[in-house]
């Protein structure tokens, strides 16, 4: 007669400190972690399978036991684990290369001239991340109350405003102490770079302070505040703008995988938070303000643009043969199309050196492509370019910005000292980094770039800026700068210009009284400089 098992009795006691326990765990985990409760997200099962383990060990450590179904414990956990790995397998590039590749929609066969917006020399951006860093920090260190207690958050917002761009960060408590000594009132300022004007550096101040920011402790904390009011969304960067009144706000991605189960994670809309008044809402893409600009995140939407041309022979192309395989150059800067923000970057063979095939524009709003088909040099060729005009300075060039020169497609290169400091600026022409431009100014290395073109004919002698006007000479003097001689003259508006003469010695023997007919690029300044003059009959 065989012995039955004696019957295994379910301990209440054991099953209430085993909740409290891993209820407890599970809350501090939750709140560091701050992962997304959506199925869609790995960590999810990853956490789900690993607190059902713990649950199982912990009840049998309280009922001093190994109780038999505690075995269904570990075995679904196992079974999530594996689910997970199978549906992560499933979701990978070397199963759906064709569908990254066409993740991301991109226009081509562009024409650069008739697409890419010239823009204005006064407003090409020349403040970089690290120049509005030590500009920021000396605006907030003149104002002792603010330079004790705050600091500027490094993570510097690109954005659009009335055609403008500017850099913007937001403050952030020095220590834990500063916290508790200013979170009822919150932090009342926010610096506004003008990229286009260094001197044009603001501390916005507000009516109300901010209490929700990107690295305060506890519930302040944006992440946190973002995961707990929006408990099923994937996040990803976030972006610190304003709207038109220079109201602040946090714009926080929203996240939803595109292939298979887990993969080809792309912006879908973002969590908008209101760090005065701590509310937060959700929009998807299409129902997004008008002045928000940051919606992709800059790695993910080069990750498709990688993609598109990593995978243009499908997987196994990447790993052996490399046929017609294309990728982004290692850096990327902003520029401002249909006053919305995009980001470029070349784009090179696979194996290429210092080179690009062309070159690839995203709208971080609405993921929208482009790629302009165009040979040439890469950015950081056109750095050494730009560099070497200036090598006995010594001077180290910046990541490049992508603007548009009559119609030639051009890299503007700032040129700074060890200071960090902005000495000189440079232009070089993407399809032939020869043609470069230098001089301690913008206007002043647009006229040396122009000409330079017009020596390599690549553009026609007749093509000039399209400013001009005709005027009536009145007065003139000489004055020299920076070892160069300039010809300052006033029309009979009495409006003041300047003229390099060493582009035009000729103009040195105008008489007071000449009409001559100039050719310039803005007329917003106190000393309009002119770039070519041109003697009427």
């Amino acid at each position: 007669m065989s012995k039955r098992k004696p019957k295994q009795i379910i301990n209440a006691s054991s099953i209430l400190k085993t909740g409290l326990v891993v209820g407890f765990i599970g809350f501090v985990v939750d709140y560091a972690l701050l992962p997304a409760w959506n199925i869609h997200n790995p960590l999810f099962w990853i956490l789900l399978a690993i607190f059902i383990t713990l649950a199982t060990i912990i009840y049998q450590y309280f009922a001093r036991s190994l109780v038999q179904w505690s075995k269904y414990g570990y075995l679904t956990s196992l079974l999530i684990i594996g689910f997970t790995i199978v549906m992560g397998v499933l979701s990978s590039e070397m199963l759906n290369a064709a569908s990254y590749q066409q993740q991301i929609t991109i226009s081509s066969n562009l024409s650069f001239d008739n697409s890419f917006e010239s823009i204005a020399l006064n407003k090409i951006p020349v403040v970089d991340k690290s120049t509005a860093i030590k500009l920021g920090e000396k605006q907030i260190g003149t104002i002792q109350s603010l330079g004790s207690q705050f600091y500027v958050n490094p993570k510097y917002t690109i954005v659009s405003q009335s055609n403008d761009l500017y850099r913007l960060a937001n403050l952030e408590y020095r220590d834990f102490i500063k916290w508790l000594n200013n979170r009822s009132e919150g932090i009342t300022s926010f610096v506004k770079v003008n990229v286009s004007n260094p001197s044009d550096v603001t501390l916005v101040n507000l009516s109300e302070g901010m209490k929700i920011l990107p690295d305060a402790p506890f519930n302040d904390k944006l992440m946190r505040f973002a995961r707990f009011n929006h408990r099923d969304k994937i996040f990803g960067s976030y972006a610190f703008e304003v709207d038109d009144q220079n109201k602040p706000y946090f714009v926080v991605s929203v996240l939803e995988p595109e292939i298979g189960f887990f993969g080809g994670l792309s912006a879908q809309g973002a969590v908008i938070v209101d760090p005065v008044s701590k509310t937060s809402e959700y929009y998807d893409i299409a129902d997004l303000p008008q002045w928000v600009d940051h919606v992709q995140p800059t790695e993910i939407a080069w990750s498709q643009i990688d993609n598109w041309g990593y995978y243009i022979n499908g997987f196994f192309n990447t790993l052996f043969s490399q046929k017609d395989m294309i990728q982004t150059t290692d850096g990327y800067n902003y520029v401002l199309l249909d006053d919305q923000i995009h980001v470029y970057s070349g784009l090179t063979s696979v194996g290429a050196d210092r080179s690009i095939v062309g070159f690839s524009l995203i709208n971080l709003r609405t993921k929208e492509a482009r790629f302009y088909q165009l040979g040439g040099a890469d950015e950081y060729a056109a750095m050494s370019s730009a560099q070497g005009q200036v090598q006995h300075l010594g001077y180290m060039a910046t990541f490049p910005v992508l603007i548009n020169v009559e119609g030639i497609p051009t890299y503007f290169i700032a040129l700074k000292d060890r200071e960090e400091l902005v000495k000189m600026y440079a232009m070089v022409a993407v399809t032939n980094y020869d043609a470069v431009g230098v001089a301690e100014s913008v206007n002043q290395t647009y006229q040396a770039y122009i000409q330079r073109l017009l020596a390599l004919n690549m553009i026609d002698v007749d093509i000039q800026p399209t400013n001009q006007r005709e005027i009536t000479l009145i007065s003139k003097d000489l004055i020299v700068m920076n070892g160069e001689t300039y010809l300052v003259f006033q029309d009979e508006n009495n409006a003041i210009y300047s003229f390099k003469l060493s582009l035009n010695l000729k103009a040195l023997f105008i008489e007071p009284q000449t009409s001559i007919k100039i050719t310039y690029n803005d007329l917003d300044q106190d000393v309009i400089e002119v770039l070519f003059i041109e003697i009427m009959e």
